[in-house]
């Protein structure tokens, strides 16, 4: 699939007409999936390649959503002896889920490591959070020009970059749809709201399966926008100064496919 051209479609919960509580409804079940499945193993990796190669501690994650994954891949770590801080932002922060956020956090490890937010807007191809930066199942959101511009944006700042997708494969567009909404029917009841919201995600479910159909017809796109490894090499080889950086392109081994971009800056 590597040979196919990228499909620059739209996804559901990125039109500007989708209510702000269904999209926080989608983004909600993004993190219960990665908690269900052993995204923080894989996503780790890069993370992990980058530290170990002199990136910076200090994390910042863009287009952190409700959170996304880096708070698991920080525990994982933390696990493994490698310490980090994680500040995580977005363009429109959902603020109500970083504090959430901040506070498991605090509980699961009150004596090391952090978590933070900022909680205005961050433009992820403009940024000047500094740290090292991640961008977790987000990246094929942006198109070509916009993806070249943060990552203009990272080396004319020096900020380590971390880049982790999914592959795009034939395989993924086909099985893993099926398997995400399947997901978010049987995790519905166990997901942790205010009340009101719920009943509205069991509401939006079961009684009318918006979200279910939104997960789907989301993961179908997102699984033919993603940038194959060859169209990343051309990206990186096509920004001003990128012999300033080391880029390494690869894809962590087992299920999940993840596919990484990591760029850090030469002494």
């Amino acid at each position: 699939m590597e040979s196919l051209p990228r499909i620059d479609f739209v996804e559901l919960h990125d039109l500007d007409r989708t209510p702000a509580v269904l999209r926080t409804l989608h983004t909600e079940s993004i993190v219960t999936i990665y908690r269900l499945t052993d995204a923080a193993r894989a996503y780790s990796v890069p993370l992990s390649i980058a530290l170990r190669e002199g990136a910076s501690h200090r994390i910042v994650d863009l287009c952190a959503g409700s959170g996304g994954p880096v708070p698991l891949i920080q525990r994982k770590l933390h696990r493994e002896g490698i310490h980090t801080q994680v500040t995580l932002t977005d363009l429109v922060p959902n603020v109500r889920a970083f504090q959430r956020v901040q506070a498991a956090h605090r509980r699961r490890l009150p004596n090391c490591c952090s978590v933070d937010y900022v909680s205005s807007s961050v433009d992820a191809t403009d940024c000047t959070v500094e740290g090292t930066r991640t961008i977790y199942g987000a990246f094929h959101h942006f198109p070509p020009a916009l993806a070249s511009r943060m990552l203009q944006n990272a080396v004319d700042t020096r900020s380590p970059m971390v880049v982790v997708d999914t592959k795009r494969s034939f395989l993924y567009v086909l099985l893993f749809p099926f398997l995400i909404t399947l997901a978010v029917l049987l995790s519905a009841p166990f997901q942790r709201n205010p009340l009101s919201r719920y009943l509205l995600r069991l509401a939006l479910t079961y009684l009318v399966p918006v979200l279910p159909f939104m997960m789907f017809f989301d993961s179908v796109v997102s699984f033919l926008r993603m940038y194959g490894r060859a169209e990343l090499r051309r990206m990186v080889d096509g920004l001003a100064g990128t012999e300033t950086f080391t880029w390494k392109i690869g894809v962590v081994p087992g299920f999940t496919g993840a596919q990484y971009l990591i760029g850090i800056p030469r002494d």
